[in-house]
């Protein structure tokens, strides 16, 4: 398994093409897996915590060439404020930024991947097959299980892009007991589709994560936000403690 001596920081995604999609989720599920964590939901519309989906293909990085579905919950320290301010905290430096993804699912292509992301940052990633087809107007991506066999399916429509400013990211971690955070510098020609449908199917309930996008309330709805960047480069530093 990787560990931090096995890169050099910050580790280097060169070349990414990335979607962000937030849906409005079940406010008891999303609170169960925060149990313990000392987070809680950063982002919300109305009383609905949001949840982040991310499809990714990374093409050039220090991790070789794979593709990536993240599932998870923007989040920050149980003590800080929440309210509106934290959407504008998104664009906040790294010395006041307390936003952050907290993962819970992120299944990827290569062991090299599945290696640095659970042993250098602590994220629950897993092996499995996974489709990306991102076109100019329409979406699909698949997740297959090891049988190859469809589990979960992202399908929809893209509409109109508008350019928005890029933002730095973060995360949220367990690394060996002890809870992590990630500052991520990006580069990237960001663009917001206000009006994209991009829905969830889960194919097979009998998979956690299929499972999982059933019990958030995410299945077949159109998210409230969708993000695009086709020329996305990202440098992920050495994760520090959260509390410091």
């Amino acid at each position: 398994m990787s560990t931090p001596s096995s890169y050099t920081f910050p580790i280097a995604f060169r070349d990414v093409h990335y979607f962000a999609l937030l849906y409005r989720a079940n406010a008891e599920r999303v609170y169960h897996h925060l149990i313990g964590t000392d987070l809680k939901p950063a982002l919300c519309a109305g009383r609905r915590p949001m949840v982040a989906v991310g499809l990714i293909h990374y093409k050039d990085s220090d991790l070789g060439a794979y593709n990536e579905v993240i599932l998870a919950i923007p989040v920050v320290p149980a003590k800080q404020d929440t309210g509106w301010k934290n959407w504008m905290n998104l664009y906040s430096s790294r010395q006041n930024r307390a936003v952050g993804q907290y993962i819970i699912h992120i299944p990827v292509t290569t062991q090299q991947s599945v290696d640095a992301g659970c042993g250098i940052w602590g994220y629950p990633k897993i092996k499995l097959p996974i489709e990306h087809q991102f076109g100019k107007q329409e979406l699909h991506s698949t997740i297959f299980s090891t049988e190859h066999s469809p589990t979960i399916e992202f399908q929809g429509s893209l509409g109109i892009s508008l350019p928005v400013p890029g933002m730095n990211l973060m995360t949220y971690s367990l690394l060996n007991g002890h809870w992590m955070k990630t500052w991520v510098d990006v580069q990237s020609n960001m663009r917001c589709r206000p009006f994209a449908d991009v829905r969830i199917n889960p194919l097979q309930q009998s998979t956690e994560m299929a499972r999982e996008i059933a019990l958030l309330g995410i299945a077949d709805r159109s998210p409230l936000l969708t993000l695009e960047a086709s020329k996305f480069s990202a440098k992920f530093h050495a994760p520090e403690p959260m509390h410091q």
